[in-house]
């Protein structure tokens, strides 16, 4: 095979590589949004999650603005938190459901979410 050989599948290549990045982005564009819960069994209170262009751009919890440090979205699911104090893991039910696994100092729990 000659260089000229190469050169075509190598462009095909290249276009398909960033033909499907946008599509990866569009994927997990249907989380973006405001996703609305409530968390704990006795006394619930209120948690919001926000996202933006497929980022985490906001968690809060009875009102109270958390840091979020790392975030990966895929199309089904969705994992956040600060590495050292809490991490939050939302999992698609419906188009505008989910629930939500959270994990932190003071132990875990669940809560279901809906998108507004």
């Amino acid at each position: 095979m000659t260089i000229g050989q190469h050169i075509p599948r190598v462009a095909i290549l290249t276009a398909m590589l960033f033909s499907a990045q946008p599509s990866w982005a569009q994927d997990a564009a249907p989380w973006d949004g405001t996703w609305n819960g409530t968390f704990g069994k006795n006394h619930p209170w209120p948690i919001s999650v926000s996202i933006a262009d497929g980022k985490v751009v906001g968690f809060t919890e009875k009102g109270v603005s958390f840091d979020v440090r790392f975030a990966k979205v895929t199309p089904t699911s969705v994992v956040f938190g600060d590495r050292a104090n809490y991490t939050v893991t939302l999992t698609k039910t419906g188009d505008t459901t989910a629930s939500a696994k959270v994990h932190g100092r003071r132990g875990s729990g669940t809560a279901s979410l809906t998108k507004s």
